[in-house]
């Protein structure tokens, strides 16, 4: 019976080690709508075979309770930047409509992907 007990305690505490490890850090996604107002390109580097391996920052506008707001999102080497299946350049967004899924770290807002809208 005490057998049984310990090897349920084990397993249970396994299981829940198992989770906690596999968890995300704790960054929960966002997504937001707007217009790139401002793009500024801060440093990149040529890598073989991949498009978009630039850091700088991009200004979104957009509508929130009906009055235009702006915010100011990071770009990372490992954000995502799309029209449709092509990669773009973080240059190529100023001006036109993005759906931006981000990430807030240490209280600046982080850009995963930015797809340019049709």
């Amino acid at each position: 019976m005490l057998k049984n007990k310990v090897m349920i305690f084990l397993i249970f505490t396994f299981c829940a080690t198992t989770h906690v490890i596999s968890s995300p850090l704790g960054f929960a996604q966002e997504k937001i709508d707007g217009t790139v107002v401002k793009t500024n390109l801060t440093s990149c580097s040529v890598v073989p075979g991949k498009v978009g391996t630039c850091e700088g920052t991009l200004v979104l506008e957009s509508k929130g309770d009906g009055k235009p707001r702006q915010m100011t999102v990071k770009i990372t080497r490992d954000t995502t930047l799309k029209k449709g299946d092509e990669k773009v350049l973080l240059f190529q967004l100023q001006g036109t409509p993005v759906t931006i899924n981000f990430v807030t770290e240490k209280g600046e807002k982080v850009a995963q992907t930015v797809v340019m809208k049709p």
